[in-house]
């Protein structure tokens, strides 16, 4: 009887083994399929990270070029600058270091001028040494005090040891003679042809004009 009844039960089993290895199949297949959906999704989005990261390494390589290039211009503009300012400064020592040369020549040359014309003096005798420009500006100014002028003039042109000085006081003292000579021909000429008033008068005119002259 139980076998009858397992005989009878069966197509049951079977039916049901086949109906649940079926929904186990289905489910399998769904959970593959879904697997197989998330796995695509997956590969999409770490396909469209890559492509991402691509991109952005593609920029920055490309911003690491242009750095690069505009580093290496800043580098070369720098390289060319320092050149220019080194030649720059060259040619200004070379200019510094001519002037300087050509200064101390201008100097050393004076010296030597100067020692030469030293030497010269060492050299003169003491009555022909020459004489300074001051020193003929006082004699000139001593020769034009009135008598006292005079009378230095005489001694200094007589008795005067350099004769530079000596010929110098000449030359007033014939000043002096020259304008006592023309002084008394006009008074011998303003006393014989002048009548008494004109000749008080020009007189007097030729006295204020030798006291306001002065030898200089």
């Amino acid at each position: 009887m139980a076998e009858d009844l397992e005989k009878k039960m069966e197509p049951e089993i079977s039916e049901a083994v086949d109906k649940a290895q079926e929904i186990i199949e289905e489910k399998a297949a769904e959970e593959a399929e879904e697997l197989a959906k998330e796995t695509a999704e997956a590969v999409k989005d770490a396909a469209e990270t890559v492509a991402e990261a691509t991109a952005v390494a593609a920029i920055s390589s490309k911003e690491a070029e242009a750095a690069a290039k505009a580093a290496k211009k800043a580098e070369a503009q720098a390289a060319k600058d320092a050149a220019k300012a080194e030649a720059k400064a060259q040619k200004d020592a070379e200019k510094l270091k001519a002037a300087q040369a050509k200064a101390d020549a201008k100097i050393e040359k004076k010296k030597q001028k100067i020692a030469a014309q030293q030497a010269l003096l060492d050299a003169c005798p003491p009555q022909y040494r020459p004489v300074s420009t001051s020193k003929y500006f006082w004699l000139a100014f001593l020769s034009a005090i009135p008598v006292i002028g005079f009378i230095a003039t005489l001694i200094l042109s007589v008795a005067g040891r350099n004769r530079n000085i000596k010929n110098f006081e000449r030359a007033i003292l014939a000043y002096y003679i020259i304008a006592f000579v023309i002084c008394l021909i006009a008074i011998i000429v303003i006393g014989i042809c002048l009548p008494a008033g004109t000749r008080d008068s020009l007189l007097l005119g030729f006295s204020t004009i030798i006291n306001s002259i002065s030898f200089g």
